[in-house]
């Protein structure tokens, strides 16, 4: 019984190669149905996003290997091999273990400590579950990273402190205004990472947006995604007293909010302070500004400096994550031993049993006398006889398999009592519940 996982990511491939092999909700749906047609007797996860598509499987005795699982996806989205086996990576047992922790923490992310992988493996564990692709064996595994996601963002920083340009100002922004929501927004510009920073302020609740741009069809663009209002650029002087928020990100090669009109708006504003962001490179925004009093101006470098930090924090956690991770493989591969002792000592148990039925169908021809409750009586005594015989061989194989002898151990007692596995061991636990 083995765990695998075939996948490509971020680090290992670029865009144009995870394009190709990436699923949607049903694509993925109709891989994981294709994939158990294939190979009925092993489970199978599949988690796709943006930056990562990965392959999860469990089978027995090996019955899906790298080379399988290449095939299948070369032939499921129709490509060649070669067009993509350099770029990916496998890993096996316990280190295809580790490195699900890994990435369900968020510690393999491209932004590390990020929260939307965490819904991203629930998703592809979810959508897997109801194709019937898991069992005893993903399902376990899956919950745990899941449990282990949680518990490390609990107790470790790794998700602490903003990582994006836009979530820093508007963070900077809260510290100045209690809510959003009354306060107008004025944008300067119509670049992307203006627009995406209109995304949060909007998010958070502000209603009031104004956008002033060169090209006037762009500002209406932007405008009508927010339920803003666009104006021409040459009214731009007429709002800047109005604004509580002003974001610029214009191509000017020069200022285009001076420090004379900024003292002369704040005169206006009853004592009601002014954020500036500018987002702009060369600035928008003449730097004397974040002199005047009550006005509050940042420029990319403060922000960028701000990220640099908060991810510089993020990377110190990450070896307090993977001394945690590291623990929980361990815990997960010895109940993974004992997992795949349990159909042995199943078979030790029915095989006793099977003998203990026999034995007693040829007593009961020869106790003519006995009445059914004797005769209960008789076949009480003897299944209470052989439950005590396998209850220490099936504790001291469970103790085993914590300390990972468990195989050698069953094999054994496989050995001394002629017990032997007549069926494949996928009789294995696919599609039964978690325990």
């Amino acid at each position: 019984m083995s765990i695998l996982v075939v996948g490509l990511n971020h680090k290992s491939a670029p865009v144009d190669i995870r394009e190709k092999l990436a699923f949607n909700n049903n694509s993925v749906s109709n891989a994981l149905s294709l994939f158990s047609q294939k190979y009925p007797s092993s489970e199978a996860v599949i988690l796709s996003t943006c930056n990562r598509v990965e392959m999860y499987a469990s089978s027995a005795s090996d019955a899906v290997k790298l080379e399988d699982i290449l095939s299948f996806l070369a032939e499921f989205h129709k490509i060649e091999k070669n067009e993509f086996s350099q770029y990916m990576y496998h890993y096996k047992d316990d280190r295809a273990v580790m490195h699900l922790f890994h990435v369900s923490s968020s510690i393999d992310s491209m932004v590390i400590g990020e929260s939307q992988i965490l819904s991203q493996v629930k998703e592809a564990y979810t959508l897997a579950s109801m194709e019937q692709s898991t069992g005893k064996i993903l399902n376990q595994l899956f919950q745990q990273a899941l449990n282990i996601s949680k518990t490390i963002h609990t107790n470790t920083s790794i998700g602490q402190g903003k990582v994006s340009i836009s979530s820093v100002a508007v963070e900077f922004a809260e510290k100045i205004f209690q809510d959003f929501a009354g306060k107008m927004v004025l944008v300067v510009g119509a670049g992307e990472m203006c627009e995406l920073l209109l995304k949060h302020l909007y998010e958070e609740g502000a209603r009031t947006i104004i956008v002033a741009n060169r090209t006037f069809e762009r500002a209406q663009a932007i405008a009508d995604a927010f339920q803003g209002e666009a104006i021409k650029y040459e009214l731009l002087g007429d709002y800047l007293s109005k604004a509580d928020i002003i974001i610029t990100s214009t191509s000017a090669p020069h200022y285009v909010i001076h420090s004379d009109q900024v003292k002369d708006a704040i005169k206006h504003r009853r004592g009601n302070p002014m954020f500036l962001i500018d987002i702009a490179v060369p600035r928008d925004i003449e730097p004397s500004v974040g002199n005047i009093d009550n006005v509050y101006l940042y420029n990319i470098d403060d922000l960028q400096s701000v990220v640099n930090q908060n991810l510089d924090d993020r990377t110190r956690e990450i070896e307090k994550c993977r001394a945690i991770i590291e623990k929980e493989v361990e815990h997960f591969m010895a109940k993974l031993e004992q997992i795949k002792i349990e159909p042995a000592i199943t078979l030790l148990r029915n095989s006793f049993h099977t003998i203990g039925k026999d034995e007693l169908s040829r007593l009961k021809p020869k106790l003519r006398n006995i009445n059914d409750e004797e005769w209960n009586q008789v076949v009480y005594t003897m299944e209470r006889t052989l439950n005590k015989l396998l209850h220490h061989p099936a504790k001291i194989a469970k103790q085993e398999a914590r300390n990972g002898g468990g195989y050698r151990y069953v094999e054994t007692i496989k050995k001394l009592f002629g017990v032997f596995h007549h069926h494949s061991s996928e009789d294995s636990n696919k599609n039964s519940p978690a325990s």
